[in-house]
């Protein structure tokens, strides 16, 4: 049975709109005909709204805790930890592009679990695309640099631009790595955006992962919002 009352669905927001039953709760169930997902008008917990979903989902990349969200949204911190997993596992991270003239990469740290627990991510930006390409996390060795490079194989890369870090010049290849800070300055300010976009980088935060799958979904959603982000011209 059709409804009366046009309704757009929050999905896709097509209007192929048609009752599906009633819920445990007495309220009724909606079923899309186009993307075949089901809601509802109003939600007894707001955790299974769509759009308080994606209220929190903006607000975490807009540099909130997890606790700030729940507070806001009216939702546990856990169900906060399962919308970053659930988000960040959809999410498939591709370069847009197959060659890449010039990739700068640098290194960024934080801390999971404990201060004294130092994670690092080393990171690679192409400026001339404005795109970070990809990320790898784990310690400041070449181990992590080359879990960055496997990442990046399959793209046509001309140079390498680091700072005189040890690790860079044991794994780029020599013929494509330029050294010097004066090569850097473009992913500088992405470091910058980093600790400013996600609250668990900022510096001197008392907000940290507690867990390194939650600190690796949160900084893969960042960056995929970013590279996917809407021009502003």
């Amino acid at each position: 049975m059709r409804l009366y009352k046009e309704v757009n669905c929050p999905y896709c927001q097509s209007v192929k709109v048609v009752k599906n039953g009633i819920k445990r709760s007495g309220k009724q169930n909606l079923l899309c005909r186009q993307c075949c997902k089901q809601f509802q008008f109003e939600y007894v917990y707001q955790a299974c709204d769509h759009h308080c979903k994606k209220i929190v989902e903006r607000m975490l990349l807009r540099g909130s805790g997890i606790r700030d969200c729940a507070a806001v949204a009216g939702i546990s911190k856990e169900t906060v930890l399962r919308i970053i997993l659930r988000n960040a596992v959809k999410l498939d991270m591709k370069p847009h592009h197959c060659h890449y003239n010039k990739v700068q990469i640098d290194e960024q740290w934080s801390y999971v679990g404990k201060k004294k627990k130092k994670v690092w991510m080393i990171y690679a930006y192409a400026p001339e695309k404005d795109e970070i390409l990809g990320f790898a996390m784990g310690k400041r060795n070449w181990k992590t640099v080359y879990n960055l490079l496997l990442k990046l194989k399959a793209l046509n890369i001309d140079f390498f631009l680091t700072d005189n870090w040890e690790a860079f010049k044991a794994v780029l290849p020599g013929e494509k790595h330029l050294i010097g800070k004066q090569f850097t300055k473009a992913i500088e300010g992405i470091n910058t955006w980093f600790r400013t976009r996600l609250r668990r980088l900022v510096r001197r935060t008392v907000c940290f992962s507690k867990k390194l799958i939650y600190h690796y979904s949160m900084t893969k959603l960042a960056i995929y919002h970013r590279n996917h982000q809407s021009s502003y011209i």
